[in-house]
Parts: structure tokens; C-alpha cells; sequence
């Protein structure tokens, strides 16, 4: 079993963290904020936001900070001829190998036409969440680009990237199990949530931790409503 239980808990008095059904999640999908970083046009971008999804389209990021500040859910990010003023010879790549080590909660999209071999990159390249070429079909890119979002808006993966700092931190099994149970039962009400948990740690790496995965959850479930 999951760390957590994500099934929905209609009926109960605890907000648990739950999955968005397939049904909610054709309706919120439009809502996630996509940038696209290409020296060159996509022709599949104006096809996008005209079926509706929000995205927003760069030929390069000069200002990795501002960029970051944007907080998009998903980056599709071409390879070649980008990131040559912040990471020089490593172009892609290097925003690629920065953003994941440092936003881990970023879910990106390598987007290249670019002919090079998996084997010299694959250590950066399975840094990416999805890889795909630029020779798509409309239909999909557009299956990618949604597998993506999902991606993005599951409360699952969110917290699978905390988890593991958690466990580092907190070394004693109860301790562990206590702080498991305390987001799964409470989780949707941050402010509960974070009182419950600085009376069983003061350790600050792991209240900032949850802190982090809750205001994703909370920004998540507010497409919602």
C-alpha cells in the first residue's frame, strides 16, 4: 500500500487528501498553468490555446528567479537553443538539471527535435518527467500535455517528493507512522494539520516539508471550487 490512503472520504468529518476523479479533472484541466520555451514557433501552441489550455509561450528564460516566480505547473521545454545565457554550453539541459534539483515539484516536459543520444544525457534526461519529440501528432502531444497535468495536480506525487526528505530526517518508525497519519486524516485543513504536527516534532526541515506539500495540496484543491 501507498503512504497515504488517496481515496475519497465523502461522508466523513476529516478533510482527507484525496486524488481528482477523471470526471473533475476534464473540468479543472484548462486551469493549470503552462509555459512553453521554444527559440522557435510550435504550431501546436495556438491549436492548444484554442481548445482552452492556458498556456504561455517563451523563446528563452534569461531570468531563471522571475520565471520561477510565475509558478507554472508545467514546463514544456525544448533543448537547443535555450538557456544559453544562464547555462551556457548545457542550454536545456542545464534549466533542466537546475529546476528539478531545486523545484522538484515543477513536473516537466523535454520537447526537442534535436537528434542527439540518450546514453550521453540520460543521467539530466531522467530528471524529466516526460520526454517526447517534436514530430507529435496534435492528439499526442495533447495526451502527453494531459498526462502532464495530471501529473501535476496529484496530491500522490506531490508529497512522493517529500517523503523522502521525511524519512531522512525522522529515523523512528512511530514518529514516522504519527506524522503519516496526522496529514492523511487532516490534510486538507492546513492550519489543523500544522498544529498537530508542531506538538509531535519541532524538527524544522520536516514542518517545512509538509508545509510545502499542504500549500500545494490547498492551491490544488482551490481549482476545485
Amino acid at each position: 500500500m501507498g503512504l497515504f490512503n488517496f481515496n475519497f472520504n465523502f461522508g466523513r468529518k476529516e478533510k482527507r487528501i484525496s486524488e481528482i476523479p477523471f470526471e473533475q479533472f476534464e473540468k479543472i484541466k484548462f486551469k493549470a498553468r503552462i509555459a512553453v520555451v521554444d527559440d522557435e514557433e510550435v504550431p501546436l501552441i495556438e491549436k492548444l490555446q484554442k481548445d482552452g489550455y492556458n498556456i504561455t509561450k517563451y523563446s528563452d528564460i534569461d531570468e531563471i528567479d522571475g520565471f520561477i516566480r510565475k509558478k507554472y505547473n508545467v514546463l514544456v521545454l525544448d533543448i537547443q537553443g535555450v538557456g544559453k545565457n544562464i547555462a551556457g554550453k548545457k542550454e536545456g539541459w542545464g534549466i533542466l538539471s537546475y529546476l528539478k534539483n531545486e523545484y522538484p515539484h515543477l513536473v516537466i516536459i523535454v520537447f526537442t527535435g534535436a537528434d542527439w543520444s540518450i546514453t550521453k544525457v540520460k543521467e539530466i534526461a531522467d530528471l524529466a518527467d516526460f520526454v517526447i519529440g517534436k514530430d507529435l501528432e496534435y492528439l499526442d502531444f495533447k495526451a502527453k500535455l494531459d498526462a502532464a497535468i495530471k501529473k501535476a495536480f496529484s496530491p500522490k506525487f506531490h508529497f512522493e517528493i517529500e517523503r523522502n526528505l521525511i524519512a531522512k530526517e525522522i529515523t523512528n518508525a512511530e514518529t514516522f507512522n504519527k506524522i503519516k497519519e496526522i496529514v492523511e486524516l487532516y490534510g486538507q485543513d492546513k492550519n489543523k494539520t500544522m498544529k498537530k504536527l508542531n506538538k509531535l516534532t519541532d524538527n524544522t526541515k520536516v514542518i517545512e516539508s509538509i508545509n510545502t506539500y499542504l500549500s500545494i495540496v490547498s492551491n490544488i484543491l482551490s481549482l476545485l471550487n
